[in-house]
């Protein structure tokens, strides 16, 4: 009967024994008994094997369940890195490409701006009944400005001072001379890309379509850009190596009527006018034309 007693006992204190919550005289009594008890001892590694069955099961469980976390962290990796991509890829392709091409642009065209004290710009019109070309000058404050017109065989030499506009005019049987005081000076170069501020430059950026063409063999950005009807669409040629317009297209219109396209060529040269290209007229040649307004 004692046997029996102290089976029981020791069964009911094997599961802590295995999980090594017993004390020291517990495991010296549980271990005396195991030696002499074989159905005790059985009963001992019976739950030994079948906590080890558990615990392998348990281990796969584990592995599986890690195996598929990581697949489907693998998948969000994957699913943010391609959003990512594409973001960059738009703000690469539209607007951040234009940004970074009208940016560009604009740091090239101030460096010919700083020698705009000393440029000649001859603008030519295409197709054009009334004015041909415009011959501008510029050298230390001082304008020329030399137009022909077609249509009526007149041709308008206008010097501009700080304080006065002096416009010589040759027509088919007269010359006249008209002076006006005030100052009227223009700006020599046009600056289609000019932003003040970042915002201003994603707003530009945003209101061009940018592809590239040729003016004259030369390498182009061309700007295009369509306003509200009433306004005409415009197309700017700026060269690639020096920001500066070469080349300008856009529709017009008189009173709503559609007039055809006009294309505007610029062309260049720094550094090359001279006192002799300024000079006027002879002024006893002109017939003083008095209150020009």
């Amino acid at each position: 009967m004692k046997e029996k007693k102290d089976c029981k006992i020791v069964q009911d204190l094997l599961p802590n024994y295995i999980d090594k919550l017993t004390s020291k005289e517990t495991n010296t009594y549980i271990e005396e008994h195991i030696n002499e008890c074989k159905e005790c001892k059985k009963i001992l590694d019976a739950m030994k094997k079948e906590i080890l069955v558990e615990d392998k099961k348990g281990e796969k469980k584990k592995i599986k369940y890690i195996k598929k976390y990581n697949h489907k962290l693998r998948i969000l990796k994957m699913s943010l890195l391609s959003i990512i991509l594409i973001i960059v890829v738009l703000f690469i392709a539209f607007p951040g490409r234009n940004m970074m091409i009208i940016a560009s642009l604009q740091n090239k065209f101030k460096d010919y701006e700083q020698q705009s004290d000393n440029v000649y710009i001859k603008t030519s019109y295409y197709p054009s009944q009334t004015v041909a070309t415009y011959d501008n000058y510029y050298k230390d404050g001082i304008e020329k400005h030399v137009m022909t017109y077609l249509e009526d065989n007149v041709k308008s030499m206008q010097y501009i001072y700080p304080n006065q506009n002096r416009t010589f005019v040759d027509g088919p049987d007269y010359k006249n001379l008209y002076i006006m005081d005030g100052q009227y000076l223009y700006n020599p170069l046009n600056n289609y890309t000019y932003y003040d501020s970042i915002k201003t430059l994603f707003i530009m950026s945003r209101s061009y379509k940018i592809t590239t063409g040729k003016v004259n063999g030369k390498d182009c950005y061309i700007l295009k850009t369509a306003y509200k009807e009433e306004i005409p669409a415009l197309e700017f040629y700026i060269e690639k190596n020096t920001g500066l317009v070469l080349q300008t297209i856009q529709s017009v219109s008189v009173n709503g009527e559609d007039r055809g396209i006009i294309t505007i060529q610029y062309e260049y040269s720094f550094g090359t006018v001279t006192d002799e290209d300024m000079q006027e007229p002879d002024e006893t040649e002109y017939t003083l034309v008095e209150d020009n307004q």
